[in-house]
């Protein structure tokens, strides 16, 4: 019996959000934060798909006959390469099934795109099987969560079909290829038209270098970075955030334009400085503090440019003003209006500061995890 698990890591945008989506350069990191799926083929008895995804409490189980009889038949293969058409009848079977929520539908049509499209694409022979599904990301708050699910998907049910065939073997270049595809067109549901940046991260790891399209350039990091990720609990829509910055930019495109430039030009710069930070041969603290002090400043002007975008939330505020009372630098991530903020940490940042400003943003209110950027993409474990 075929069983196995799966990780991915969440993401942060370091630079570059918002601007990505017109083809600006963006700089992007893995979380150590993951997602993880445990799956498991059932015996051909029970003949039922057991979805069991507790952080947006959702347990389902699902006759695979149903399955079966709504999509396996000639005319619904047919549309399977119209995104909108196969779409459309993802949506029309998940409301048939029982659901209370938002993030419970979008996880379903999520978890049904994914499965009928690989198995028509990579010859899945559809058996009885239980997935259970866990994340250490928050739901829709910018830190990849939705991005992570699809590629923990996408590489579930690509590595089920190569063991179907017996093939045994690690994700090679032309599957994680093919798991940010899957991924990019299921995000689609969630984001409308996303930038690809948070597939490339959560299949890929590392930090990235990222223009919309097909320009994607691993940063590799020799210093390991770490932050504090701050969680507004503040929820917004990332959909309706890019349609607010797509209709202020038809309005003004004088002003914004020249913005999302700025933004572009703040992420190149970004990347000349970690790569500056690469190039120390030898330990030289004062050059590697100075660099920091270049990636704080320019976290600090991304912030600032956001802000004039009315992206920006008065907890993300809150959060930044803080942030330079410990002398440090934090801003949004990914779509703003609440969210995600991260503060970076310097090598010389010492545990009682981390422990103080911890403490003083969890009194407001918000939550705080120490972690470290830039680890391991997508994994297939035993």
């Amino acid at each position: 019996m075929i069983q196995f698990k799966v990780s991915a890591p969440g993401k942060v945008i370091l630079y570059g959000e918002h601007a990505v989506v017109y083809g600006k350069t963006a700089v992007a990191a893995s979380l150590g934060l993951r997602t993880v799926i445990d799956f498991t083929e059932l015996p051909e008895t029970e003949q039922v798909i057991k979805i069991c995804f507790p952080k947006v409490n959702l347990f389902l189980t699902l006759p695979l006959q149903q399955l079966q009889s709504f999509f396996l038949t000639n005319k619904n293969v047919e549309s399977i390469e119209s995104h909108e058409m196969f779409y459309n009848q993802i949506k029309q079977f998940v409301s048939i099934i029982s659901y209370a929520t938002l993030p419970q539908k979008l996880s379903l049509e999520a978890f049904f795109y994914l499965l009928i499209y690989i198995a028509h694409k990579d010859d899945i022979h559809i058996k009885p099987f239980q997935i259970h599904l866990n994340t250490e990301l928050s739901v829709g708050s910018g830190v990849g969560s939705s991005a992570s699910y699809a590629v923990c998907l996408a590489a579930c049910f690509l590595h089920w079909s190569h063991l179907q065939k017996n093939i045994y073997k690690a994700l090679d270049i032309s599957d994680l290829e093919a798991i940010s595809k899957y991924a990019l067109n299921c995000e689609r549901i969630m984001h409308g038209t996303p930038s690809g940046i948070d597939n490339s991260i959560c299949t890929y790891g590392s930090i990235i270098e990222f223009k919309k399209g097909d320009y994607l350039k691993p940063l590799a990091v020799t210093e390991t970075l770490k932050i504090l990720l701050v969680d507004t609990r503040v929820s917004r829509s990332t959909k309706a955030l890019v349609e607010k910055l797509s209709e202020l930019k038809h309005r003004y495109p004088v002003i914004i334009n020249p913005i999302l430039d700025s933004i572009g030009n703040v992420a190149k710069e970004a990347v000349e400085v970690v790569q500056r930070i690469n190039a120390l041969s030898v330990p030289d603290n004062e050059s590697l503090l100075e660099c920091y002090k270049q990636l704080m400043t320019l976290i600090n002007i991304n912030q600032g440019l956001l802000a004039t975008c009315q992206l920006s939330h008065p907890s993300l505020d809150r959060i930044c003003a803080e942030a330079q009372n410990y002398a440090l630098a934090a801003k949004l991530t990914g779509a703003g209006g609440g969210g995600y903020a991260f503060i970076l940490l310097q090598p010389d940042t010492q545990p009682e500061t981390i422990s103080s400003l911890s403490r003083k943003l969890i009194a407001d209110g918000f939550t705080v995890t120490l972690t470290n950027l830039g680890g391991a993409g997508v994994q297939i474990h035993k």
